[in-house]
């Protein structure tokens, strides 16, 4: 049986959100699975060597997550606000531990990922107030104690930190990123490639 694509991301990345729909659906025409990783974007960034964002031109900047952002969000057909939403600097980290929590809940949180991508960027969610993450998580027919529970086990702090550990090796130098049988693809920009190596591997 073909090994699950590998899907390394925080749930407020934007680039993520424009890809999730796309990736999700191109991974379950190959009939593979995704093995959701998520990780801390920012201490993997600040990890590997990149250049923190505090220290990044405004004009790289405005071209990394403004221009570029909007025209892939019209490309990709997918809701993306004028203005980053003001609770972006917070980060996702309980979000992205309720993900974990749903993995060793036995859940399919393919969607449940997306909607954490798109109330963040499209209803101001802050994805790490623990009222508005359970709002999602009713509404989305979880059980909503439950997953904030277990978000604050032990484990699943161990597994998000492992994730991220994880990327550091890697060096994956941001989100989203792709794994297809170990080859690596960063970036929502190169799903089409993603694919093509779901269908046919690419040389090494």
């Amino acid at each position: 049986m073909a090994s699950p694509v590998q899907y390394y991301y925080s749930a407020y990345s934007a680039y993520a959100y424009i890809g999730h729909q796309y990736f999700e659906r191109i991974v379950k025409n190959s009939g593979r699975r995704i093995d959701h990783k998520p990780f801390n974007l920012i201490k993997c960034i600040n990890n590997i060597g990149s250049q923190p964002l505090s220290e990044r031109t405004e004009a790289s900047l405005e071209y990394y997550f403004k221009r570029q952002r909007d025209r892939w969000s019209e490309f990709r057909n997918v809701e993306m606000p004028g203005q980053t939403p003001t609770s972006h600097s917070n980060a996702a980290d309980l979000a992205d531990r309720i993900l974990i929590a749903g993995i060793f809940s036995k859940k399919n949180i393919d969607d449940l990922a997306f909607k954490f991508m798109l109330d963040h960027w499209t209803k101001n969610t802050d994805l790490t107030n623990e009222n508005q993450i359970k709002e999602i998580l009713i509404s989305e027919n979880f059980n909503a104690d439950e997953l904030l529970e277990i978000a604050s086990t032990k484990k699943v702090i161990d597994a998000y930190e492992q994730n991220t550990e994880q990327a550091i090796a890697l060096s994956i130098f941001g989100s989203p990123t792709y794994f297809v049988d170990d080859d690596m693809f960063y970036g929502q920009d190169n799903l089409e490639l993603v694919e093509r190596a779901l269908q046919k591997p690419f040389k090494k």
